[in-house]
């Protein structure tokens, strides 16, 4: 055998890795697609009813010591959905559920405390709320006294749902299902059926649900 004989076997052996490179990255990106279109669908159902039911959440939601509320009413549910080419296809760039949690109490917060005011902060930009702040300052010599914050303790949630399509997974993100916080979570794409948004359904409409059951690398963070 010569040496060209031996490129021959080299170039078709690389060949036939990338045709299998190239169906399993078919294979990857259908599943992911698919499990979006899953959840598009619905979501686009489920919106409408859960406007009607406006459940009650059984979280609290804690911005101080002195500012919790519970049974935030979830309302105003929307869904909305992106998509992007790839690979010549077009694909899900990102499915997303909104909604408010709804108490409608106008609040007023004021702190004086550095470590205080950055705590605050955090959670009121996790939170989603619309907030009038200002500096509070001595009235004669205008030396800074801490800041003031105005705000209706409405807040807002979401569910997104990020396609992987290389790798035929899904990204899930949650917004303020449980309290003021992030979850973030990974799944294969065929696990993203109708059985797991059901899941997610009863989170949202505030009974015991499993959405989490075999999670990959699930991170919650509190703000």
């Amino acid at each position: 055998m010569g040496f060209l004989d031996d490129l021959k076997r080299q170039a078709d052996a690389l060949k036939a890795k990338t045709t299998i490179d190239h169906a399993a990255l078919a294979r990857n990106t259908a599943l992911a697609d698919v499990a979006c279109k899953t959840a598009l669908s619905y979501f686009i159902k489920l919106a409408p009813e859960l406007n009607v039911l406006r459940p009650k959440s059984p979280a609290r939601f804690t911005l101080d010591r002195r500012n919790a509320f519970d049974a935030l009413q979830l309302t105003e549910f929307r869904v909305d959905s992106r998509r992007k080419p790839l690979r010549r296809e077009e694909v899900f760039d990102h499915v997303v559920l909104h909604w408010r949690l709804v108490s409608g109490q106008p609040v007023e917060i004021v702190k004086d405390f550095l470590t205080d005011i950055e705590k605050l902060e955090s959670r009121l930009a996790q939170s989603g709320a619309q907030v009038d702040k200002e500096a509070v300052r001595d009235p004669e010599s205008g030396k800074f006294q801490g800041m003031r914050y105005r705000f209706v303790a409405d807040f807002l949630g979401n569910a997104r749902l990020t396609p992987l399509h290389d790798n035929g997974r899904v990204l899930i993100q949650l917004q303020n299902l449980d309290g003021f916080e992030s979850v973030s979570f990974e799944l294969p794409g065929f696990e993203v059926g109708n059985a797991r948004i059901d899941e997610l359904a009863r989170w949202l409409a505030g009974q015991p649900h499993s959405f989490l059951q075999d999670a990959q690398g699930l991170r919650r963070v509190e703000a």
